[in-house]
C-alpha cells in the first residue's frame, strides 16, 4: 500500500495529459491493474509528474512488478496505439460523468475525429452500456450538416467507443456566459439552422429532448450543429417510451411543460419549445424564467405567462416576440405543428416580413378571445336583470306608499 504520510494531490482532470490516460487506459483494460489502483497511485503524487514516477509509484504499491513496469515503459507505444484500432488518441478535449472525449485521428481517412470512451466503471452496468450504444445508432440516423455526425461505435477489450465528427467552433452557452446578447439576425441565422436539424428529425421520427445553449456549437465559418444526442429518441419506440413514463427529462431552464409532467409521447413540439427557450436566452441575455430554484422555473414552464423577449430587449423586432410565443405556448396543441412552419416564419423574419404562422395564431387567439366576450355578453342578456338594493329598496317605498295610498281612497270612496 501506498504510505498515508506521503501528501496527497488531487489532480484537476485538466492536468490529465492524454499520455497519461493511454497508459491508464492500457494498464486497466490488460488487467495488468484496477481503475482503483491507478486512482489512488495518481492521486498520490504531484500532477504532470511523468508516465516514470507514475510506473514507479506502481511498483512501489505492489500494484506492478519491475519487469512489468519496464515493459510496459518499452511497449507504450504499440499498447497505446491498440487501444481502439484504427484510430490515434490525440489529446483529451473533454470530461463527463460517463466517460472522456478525446481528438484523434482516424487512420484510414487520415482525418480529424472526436472519440467518446465510455468510463471503466459503467462498462459492465447493461443499462448505461445500452444508453451509450444507443446515442451513438440514433446519431447515425440525424442526417443533416446541423448533427454532429457519428461515424463509428464500438468495443475494444475492456474500452467501450463512439467516434463522431470533430467540430472546432464554440458554444453559445460560452458565449453567453462571457455577456454577450446576440442581435436578432445573428440568432434568427443560428436557431434556423438548428431547426432545419430538427426538421430532418422530425421526417424520421426522433426528437433531441434537451436542445439548449451548452448543446449548439457554432463552428469557425458561423455553422450551426446540435450536439448531445445522450437523451434522443425516436418517438416510435414503444418499449423505451413506455420505460421513461412518468420521469422528468431535460434541463429545467430550456424544458417543455410535458416534459416536466412526464409525459411519454413527447414530440418534436418539446424540441421546438426548448429552442425558443434558448433563442429567449440567446436575444435578452437571460433564460425565460431566470429563478434561482429548479422547482421555480419549472412551475414558472408550468404556470407563468411568458414576458415576451421584444418587451425585454427593446431593439428586437414585435415579430420575432410573436415567434417565441409561439415555440413556447404552454400547450404543445398552440405551439408551431412542425419544424416546416417555424422555418418559414423564421425566414419571414430574415425579409423583414412579419411571421405568417405566428401571426395568424395570434389573429385566430384574439377571434378567439372576441368570441368568448360576445357570448359572455350574449349570456348575460338572457339572465334576469339584477337591480341594485337601493334601488331595490326605494321601489318598495314607492310601491308601499302607494299602496297606502290607493286604499285610503277606496276608504274615502265607499263612505260616500
Amino acid at each position: 500500500m501506498i504510505s498515508p504520510m506521503r501528501p496527497v494531490a488531487k489532480p484537476d482532470s485538466g492536468t490529465i495529459s492524454v499520455e497519461e490516460e493511454k497508459l491508464r487506459q492500457a494498464l486497466v483494460s490488460r488487467g495488468l491493474i484496477t481503475a482503483d489502483d491507478w486512482q489512488q497511485v495518481r492521486n498520490a503524487i504531484e500532477p504532470g509528474s511523468g508516465l516514470g514516477p507514475i510506473l514507479a509509484t506502481l511498483v512501489h504499491a505492489g500494484f506492478l512488478t519491475s519487469g512489468q513496469a519496464q515493459r510496459v515503459a518499452v511497449e507504450l507505444p504499440n499498447l497505446t496505439a491498440q487501444l481502439i484500432p484504427g484510430y490515434k488518441l490525440l489529446d483529451k478535449i473533454g470530461q463527463g460523468s460517463m466517460g472522456a472525449v478525446y481528438k484523434a485521428r482516424q487512420l484510414s481517412m487520415d482525418r480529424i475525429v472526436a472519440i467518446k470512451v465510455l468510463h471503466q466503471k459503467f462498462a459492465a452496468n447493461k443499462e448505461f452500456l445500452a444508453r451509450f450504444r444507443r446515442e451513438a445508432h440514433l446519431a447515425a440516423k440525424f442526417n443533416s450538416n446541423h448533427i454532429i455526425q457519428a461515424i463509428d461505435v464500438g468495443q475494444s477489450g475492456t474500452i467501450n467507443y463512439f467516434v463522431m465528427e470533430y467540430v472546432e467552433g464554440v458554444t453559445i452557452k460560452e458565449e453567453l456566459e462571457k455577456g454577450k446578447i446576440y442581435d436578432e439576425a445573428e440568432a434568427i441565422d443560428i436557431v434556423l439552422q438548428i431547426a432545419r436539424a430538427l426538421q430532418s428529425a422530425h421526417r424520421r421520427n426522433l426528437i433531441h429532448r434537451d436542445i439548449k445553449p451548452a448543446n449548439i456549437v457554432i463552428t469557425k465559418d458561423g455553422t450551426a450543429k446540435l450536439a448531445d444526442l445522450g437523451m434522443a429518441r425516436a418517438t416510435t419506440d414503444e418499449a423505451h417510451i413506455e420505460k421513461e413514463r412518468g420521469l422528468t427529462m431535460g434541463t429545467p431552464h430550456y424544458m417543455a411543460p410535458e416534459q416536466i409532467r412526464g409525459k411519454s409521447d413527447v414530440d418534436s413540439r418539446a424540441d421546438m419549445y426548448s429552442l425558443g427557450a434558448t433563442l429567449f436566452h440567446m436575444v435578452t441575455g437571460r433564460p425565460p424564467f431566470p429563478y434561482p430554484t429548479i422547482d421555480e422555473v419549472l412551475r414558472a414552464h408550468l404556470k407563468e405567462e411568458l414576458t415576451p423577449p421584444d418587451h425585454i430587449n427593446t431593439k428586437l423586432s414585435a415579430g420575432l416576440g410573436e415567434v417565441v410565443e409561439f415555440m413556447m405556448a404552454k400547450s404543445r396543441k398552440k405551439r408551431y405543428p412542425s419544424p416546416d412552419e417555424l422555418i418559414l416564419d423564421l425566414e419571414c423574419l430574415q425579409r423583414d416580413e412579419p411571421p405568417r404562422f405566428a401571426r395568424q395564431h395570434m389573429a385566430a387567439s384574439m377571434q378567439a378571445i372576441e368570441q368568448a366576450d360576445d357570448e359572455e355578453e350574449e349570456e348575460d342578456s338572457d339572465q334576469p336583470q339584477v337591480v341594485p338594493l337601493k334601488w331595490a329598496l326605494i321601489l318598495a317605498g314607492i310601491l308601499a306608499f302607494s299602496c297606502v295610498g290607493n286604499m285610503f281612497l277606496l276608504l274615502r270612496l265607499a263612505m260616500r
